[in-house]
């Protein structure tokens, strides 16, 4: 049974007017295919790949958006929510940060309702649940989609984790056997500084759509947007662990450290545990299996070496442990359902910029 729904209706402090270039505002406004085939139909229309995961706790069915379909120029991604529907119940594969640049939205976090007003933002992580009521032509709702745990390492490079909850926030989603069920809400209309950076990430971000590209600049507008929003959290649900106190981090961290040559036997040992005793760890703890959270590190490290280098699938074979690249192909057709071949034409390919 789901629990009745907590109402969250955050109280908008006006800050001065949303100023996006006019060229990007007239392109946020206009009505693309999948919102004209919205508002004709009056249903949702489902534009990105979606899958089913299971529960582990209930085995339930729920959605997941997985990170692939993305990130095609890097690994922060810019997109505009589609408007004329509802979003239905779903997570992500992926860090998400919603901002609203007009109107409203209206969201539900876990079926806690929240309402955003323009100049507000909420960043959530892979656990939490969203679901998103109708959205109104004049409401635009912009996301910064954040991949992995290497570019969340280069984002909190330099800071200091115990001091700053938005980077606590994300150490904690970095790490695979932390809880990853935690939002935040920011009111950036009080400080000029940090809804100039929103917005300026959005920009940079936007347009990085049609130069093909991701670039430094775009991480350093995140890292000062995250020290600048410090003060701004208005609302949170917070449940981080402390890692001095969490055993399987030096288990998960070693597993990351030597992911092309490790097996469960070599794993155990190095940690002075029995092979089976640390098998049934990992997966009460986790969530996941050994052999799992092993070939999710690898696909990431695929991902980013298709993405970032001209190397062959043979040699992409090799940096990830695998002896031929037929493991490779079964990796992604596995865990992505689609082939590394194909998975490298996607994100290779020339961006439209009309």
């Amino acid at each position: 049974m789901v629990a009745k729904a907590q109402i969250i209706i955050i109280t908008m402090v006006l800050g001065e007017k949303n100023m996006l270039p006019r060229p990007i505002e007239k392109e946020l406004f206009k009505v693309s295919p999948v919102e004209k085939a919205q508002l004709n139909s009056h249903r949702h229309i489902q534009d990105v790949p979606i899958e089913d995961i299971t529960e582990e706790i209930d085995g339930s069915i729920v959605k997941s958006m997985p990170f692939w379909h993305f990130f095609e120029n890097g690994n922060i991604a810019i997109t505009k929510s589609n408007r004329f529907s509802f979003v239905p119940a779903h997570k992500h594969q992926f860090i998400e940060l919603n901002y609203v640049y007009k109107g409203q939205s209206v969201q539900y976090i876990d079926d806690e309702k929240i309402i955003l007003l323009p100049g507000q933002a909420i960043i959530f992580d892979r656990d939490v649940q969203q679901r998103i009521d109708y959205a109104n032509r004049d409401d635009i709702l912009l996301n910064i989609l954040v991949r992995d745990d290497d570019t969340i390492g280069k984002l909190l490079t330099d800071q200091n984790i115990t001091t700053n909850l938005l980077t606590r926030f994300l150490f904690n989603a970095s790490q695979s056997n932390f809880n990853h069920d935690n939002f935040i809400v920011l009111d950036l209309n009080s400080d000029p500084t940090a809804f100039r950076l929103m917005e300026s990430l959005f920009i940079k971000g936007w347009n990085n759509k049609k130069e093909g590209k991701n670039d430094q600049l775009l991480m350093l507008l995140f890292r000062s947007l995250l020290i600048a929003s410090r003060d701004l959290v208005i609302h949170q649900k917070t449940n981080f662990i402390d890692a001095q106190q969490d055993t399987m981090i030096q288990v998960i961290s070693y597993l990351n450290a030597h992911y092309k040559d490790i097996t469960l036997e070599k794993l155990a040992s190095h940690f002075d545990y029995s092979p089976n005793y640390l098998g049934d760890k990992i997966n009460k703890e986790m969530g996941h299996s050994f052999k799992h959270l092993l070939q999710m590190r690898r696909l990431n490290i695929a991902c980013n070496l298709i993405q970032q280098t001209n190397l062959s699938m043979q040699a992409i074979s090799e940096r990830i442990g695998y002896d031929n690249h037929s493991s490779l192909y079964r990796l992604f057709k596995n865990l992505l359902k689609t082939t590394p071949t194909k998975y490298k034409e996607k994100v290779t390919q020339t961006p439209n910029i009309c």
